[in-house]
């Protein structure tokens, strides 16, 4: 049922960044937010694929790729992202995509630690779900209000 919730709200996301890209006059824009926009698309869509698709569960069951290998290309992935759209990110409200970023790592860090048994809670995955899912709430309300603030800057 979260895993429903987590992609509808990344979906929704995906609409919101398109929409965005859409009606901004493309005259006007700047290659920096029309990057970051696009950047961010496809970092979203990445992430509605992990979430769905869940590779770090697929290679550590059948190429025995420990979940920390995999967990690091995704923290390079979206430290690539951070670097290379830090400046739009702190014009903005940055905060959100702090807390999102913070929890996205929670809830990936506790996936590695009750893999390694060393943490064991009996729901270790209803608290994952619910990291993720306020993760990717702020992560859509950053979007929304920066879609609110580009449209009037552009437009």
């Amino acid at each position: 049922m979260l895993e429903y919730l987590k992609i509808f709200l990344l979906l929704v996301t995906c609409i919101i960044i398109l929409l965005t890209l859409s009606r901004l006059n493309t005259k006007n824009i700047t290659r920096g937010v029309q990057g970051f926009l696009l950047s961010s698309l496809v970092l979203t869509i990445f992430l509605a694929i992990v979430i769905k698709i869940k590779p770090h569960h697929f290679l550590r069951n059948n190429f025995s790729i420990s979940n920390l290998i995999t967990y690091t290309f995704y923290f390079l992935l979206v430290g690539l992202y951070f670097i290379k759209n830090y400046k739009t990110i702190f014009q903005h409200k940055y905060l959100l995509i702090i807390i999102t970023f913070m929890l996205f790592g929670l809830a990936n860090a506790l996936d590695l630690l009750s893999d390694g048994k060393l943490i064991t809670l009996g729901n270790n995955e209803i608290v994952e779900d619910i990291l993720h899912n306020l993760g990717i709430v702020s992560w859509l309300l950053f979007f929304a209000d920066y879609s609110k603030r580009i449209k009037i800057k552009y437009l």
